[in-house]
């Protein structure tokens, strides 16, 4: 195992089961103290994760989870890179469904007359941004074996510190990261790290704009957070406007809460499991809000 990737990706390429330094990887091609090395993919050290079946859905053979999650057009590339690409595009919409509720009515077609849900633009619109911020950073270009020989445990490596850590944009986050170390590998690495900042931001700029209610809940978190001194300079202090922000935050988050729980089809997933851990982390918001609710009625 590599203890220590802080040289980036362009330094590292994995070749015949080994790791590789001082060499800088442009596409598929290394060049390394003046001489071309391709990587060996016939070689019996390196396995291929993976395969079509006999639908041209991708196989994951190290992940199963994977399996049937992607689909291969004819004619296209059936490389681990092509095929783990594939993966991505379809694990991170499924992401995003969960994130963002598609909010338009069932339509029907007009012979057959049977319900379809229209398409969801924004939920679509946030994927693009974010594969174009994961393609910009090259981490497709990584040598599938990676993953192989950099095995994830599937957890991500974020520490929790605050509120803000559990709403549902952290939640996504979350997921993002350990899809991204599954298919990429636990290599643990500045660059991933970066991807995964870009990620955020995509997101939480898109929920101002298109579900302000997922944006709202992650600011009201931050300044919730704030306001008992998570995240604030060290040697500096609160103001009293600051500490009034994060108060009149926190009980936004506990009406929220109270909608969620009285509805929670109505809301995604992530912020049913947001709610989930207010219970669990901050239990005396949750019976403050039950017993002001119990004596209103």
């Amino acid at each position: 195992m590599v203890d220590n990737l802080n040289d980036g990706l362009d330094n590292m390429v994995l070749i015949q089961g080994r790791i590789i330094w001082g060499c800088e990887y442009y596409g598929r091609r290394l060049s390394c103290r003046d001489r071309e090395i391709r990587t060996r993919t016939g070689d019996m050290s390196i396995h291929r994760r993976f395969a079509l079946d006999q639908n041209r859905y991708v196989i994951d053979k190290m992940n199963p989870a994977n399996s049937g999650k992607g689909y291969c057009h004819q004619g296209t590339s059936e490389d681990d890179r092509h095929l783990r690409e594939r993966v991505l595009m379809v694990r991170l919409g499924d992401m995003l469904d969960k994130l963002i509720i598609n909010r338009k009515a069932a339509q029907k077609y007009p012979i057959t007359g049977k319900e379809y849900q229209p398409f969801n633009e924004e939920s679509h619109a946030i994927l693009e941004a974010i594969l174009g911020a994961i393609h910009s950073s090259h981490l497709n270009t990584l040598d599938p074996s990676l993953s192989v020989w950099h095995k994830s445990d599937g957890r991500p490596r974020r520490e929790k510190n605050g509120m803000q850590d559990f709403t549902s944009l952290s939640l996504f986050r979350d997921d993002v990261e350990s899809l991204l170390r599954d298919l990429y590998g636990d290599i643990g690495n500045e660059a991933l790290e970066r991807v995964l900042c870009a990620v955020f931001t995509i997101v939480r700029e898109f929920t101002r704009y298109v579900r302000i209610d997922l944006w709202k809940e992650h600011s009201d978190a931050e300044e919730r957070d704030y306001s008992v001194g998570i995240g604030v300079p060290e040697g500096s202090g609160l103001s009293g406007s600051e500490w009034r922000r994060g108060m009149v935050a926190g009980d936004d988050i506990i009406d929220r809460a109270r909608e969620v729980r009285a509805n929670p089809s109505a809301f995604s997933e992530y912020t049913v499991e947001f709610v989930k851990a207010l219970d669990q982390h901050w239990p005396g918001m949750s019976k403050f809000k039950v017993a002001e609710d119990e004596v209103v009625e």
